[in-house]
């Protein structure tokens, strides 16, 4: 909806490089000071002196994305994971404690238009953690796991939010 969206986790430490990769028991991440082992892959972390006005600290967003709740997991798998259709990434799973238990989902373009997304969630009980493993032979056998190298399935990554997506109206 017009403003771009940040989402950080304050480490207190800055470095010139944050290296990740996913290993046989869950995912690696560090700060690194270069780019020089190959089996990582590196994104460069960029020290910007002033942020636009319009970015500070915003906590209150008057247009917010409708949400529409779906029957369970397997069902806000089948909205995440379409794009694997068309050979992109899986659409990433937010997680935030919500009621009585956890609030996960995902945000989904309904057309062409960036601004007709919408937030397609489903409450759960357990706590959602590393990566949502699914196949589409036994859509409904979802878990949550750390691993990502088991043949024949398909991981969607889920990221745990500290409070609600300020972006999603409930």
């Amino acid at each position: 909806m017009g403003t771009p969206i940040f989402y950080y986790f304050d480490n207190g430490q800055v470095d010139e490089f944050l290296a990740y990769r996913t290993t046989g028991d869950g995912e690696e991440v560090q700060l690194v000071s270069s780019a020089s082992n190959p089996s990582y892959l590196y994104a460069p972390v960029i020290r910007v002196q002033k942020m636009p006005s319009v970015l500070d600290e915003k906590t209150v967003f008057h247009d917010k994305f409708m949400a529409i709740e779906v029957e369970n997991i397997p069902s806000l798998v089948k909205v995440g994971a379409y794009k694997t259709l068309f050979e992109e990434p899986p659409l990433p799973l937010f997680a935030f404690r919500g009621g009585d238990g956890w609030v996960v989902g995902t945000f989904a373009r309904i057309d062409d238009y960036e601004e007709a997304s919408i937030f397609f969630y489903a409450r759960v009980k357990e706590e959602p953690s590393g990566f949502l493993r699914y196949s589409y032979d036994k859509i409904t056998e979802t878990t949550y796991v750390k691993r990502t190298d088991e043949p024949g399935f398909h991981y969607i990554k889920v990221i745990k939010l500290t409070k609600p997506h300020p972006l999603v109206d409930f």
